[in-house]
């Protein structure tokens, strides 16, 4: 198992948008994933500078799963879209359509600038792709789309893609300021009783493990 207290040790975060324990439960439940054989390649939905996507690619490489999957990169790069009736919070308009909004270019150099390979990265709003933009099999997923629509795109577009014993991490979920995230998760599960092996609330993390 790839050791995430080093990783954290040895490389700083690139933004302030996870927290250092946040990345470390990711890197466990990818660990987790990789140990228990689950076939399929990893993805991340919201990947803003890139933050996690690194550290998800340091345990690929670490792990040597690099040749046998591969990590696929979505947003929007033109920061947060406009907020519906399920993201207002009444603790205020902290989050703003807009904001957040980083470049692809930028998640390259960081790659590069990381000596890590590149992953593949799909620029485009959520509700614009289609499931051809998706791998075929998904083994590991992490959403951190903040509002109630992109959760419910990231579960559309990957639902059907998700490996037996895969795992799906969503950030915010306890984070009362983006409720929507919660609501879309919770509507998915509802709905996919069957294929919910266990879930357990970390932190912000909300952490899915399907059934094998």
């Amino acid at each position: 198992m790839i050791d995430a207290n080093k990783l954290l040790a040895k490389h700083r975060l690139v933004s302030d948008q996870v927290s250092i324990s946040e990345v470390k439960i990711i890197i466990d439940q990818l660990n987790k994933t990789i140990e228990n054989g689950i076939a399929g390649d990893v993805v991340e939905f919201g990947c803003y500078k890139g933050t996690t996507s690194l550290f998800l690619m340091r345990v690929l490489v670490e792990a040597g799963e690099v040749a046998k999957r591969k990590l696929w990169l979505y947003d929007s790069f033109a920061g947060l879209p406009a907020k519906s009736e399920a993201d207002i919070s009444g603790l205020g308009d902290e989050f703003k359509e807009g904001e957040l909004a980083a470049t692809k270019a930028e998640v390259i150099h960081n790659f590069v600038h990381a000596n890590l390979p590149k992953p593949i990265i799909k620029k485009g709003w959520f509700s614009e792709l289609v499931e051809a933009d998706v791998p075929g099999r998904i083994a590991f997923a992490y959403f951190d789309g903040d509002y109630y629509e992109s959760i419910k795109d990231s579960f559309r577009l990957c639902g059907n893609k998700l490996a037996p014993g895969a795992t799906i991490v969503v950030d915010d979920y306890t984070n009362q300021r983006l409720p929507g995230v919660a609501r879309a998760v919770d509507e998915w599960m509802a709905d996919h009783r069957n294929l919910v092996q266990n879930c357990t609330v970390t932190d912000s993390l909300m952490i899915i493990h399907l059934v094998l």
